[in-house]
């Protein structure tokens, strides 16, 4: 019940921030949470802070992903949770991946996020796609 209940709210958090709706998200993000993405697409940072992470979840959702979660694991008590979040992302018709982020939450605010995809999908949608704007773009790498 537990792991359902944890998985359910994440599927409602992630469908809200995907849908330009960051404000329940950030709520449950510490302030000085922490978020990796690999890579050396644009899309690549590792950032430190609510504000940050806004500023890349907004030009993230600026290109109306879909996003799936499948699958979610927990582990520990809510005061110490470790979370495995399953995903599917795709954008229009010519890019689609399958990664896992694994969170780190304590009391209900998530403290980390490192996400593990296929870096080189994104890296060659990128490139098809010349106009998204630079590493620049994301704040904050």
């Amino acid at each position: 019940m537990y792991r359902w209940t944890v998985a359910q709210v994440l599927r409602y958090v992630y469908g809200k921030a995907i849908a330009g709706d960051d404000s329940v998200m950030m709520k449950a993000t510490a302030a000085d949470v922490r978020f990796r993405f690999p890579g050396s697409s644009s899309f690549a940072a590792s950032l430190t802070g609510r504000e940050p992470l806004r500023a890349w979840l907004a030009r993230f959702t600026a290109f109306s992903p879909r996003f799936e979660v499948r699958d979610v694991a927990v582990s520990g008590p809510p005061w110490n949770m470790t979370v495995a979040l399953r995903f599917h992302d795709a954008i229009g018709a010519d890019y689609e991946n399958d990664g896992v982020e694994w969170l780190r939450i304590r009391w209900g605010r998530v403290r980390s996020v490192e996400v593990f995809l296929d870096t080189e999908r994104v890296s060659s949608w990128e490139s098809r796609h010349a106009g998204l704007g630079g590493a620049a773009a994301v704040a904050g790498r």
